[in-house]
């Protein structure tokens, strides 16, 4: 507001000299409201700074749970690679089994073989 519009809102609230006797309510009114505004803004500058704590408190609990999670995912990945390097190593002991099983099935086929050509040739007339 420049300095001729608040003279003419003076003037239009006070036209008279009998009029000034409304001035000291006036004023009061104006700093009761000026109080109301102040414990307003001080109330907003409260919670703003409350909020912009809580913001920070979530930020950190949040920061926290990421690392916990981080952690858990390379647990994870740790167990995962040992239990690749067991399967791999229990897939060589089957193979050696199943080689050794063939080699056992060869060897009785053999043997069966060579049996019942001894018995052949026990049995056969000279």
């Amino acid at each position: 507001m420049d300095k001729s519009s608040a003279l003419e809102y003076i003037n239009q609230m006070f036209p008279t000299e009998a009029s000034l006797s409304g001035v000291e309510p006036l004023m009061q009114k104006i700093q009761s409201e000026i109080r109301r505004v102040d414990a307003a803004i001080l109330a907003a500058v409260r919670q703003q700074s409350n909020s912009g704590t809580k913001a920070k408190e979530d930020l950190a609990a949040a920061t926290r749970a990421v690392q916990e999670l981080m952690h858990k995912i390379h647990e994870i990945k740790t167990k995962a690679e040992q239990s690749e390097t067991m399967v791999q190593e229990i897939c060589r002991d089957i193979k050696k089994l199943d080689f050794a099983k063939k080699h056992i099935t060869t060897t009785i086929t053999a043997l069966h073989r060579l049996t019942m050509l001894g018995q052949a040739h026990y049995l056969a007339p000279p």
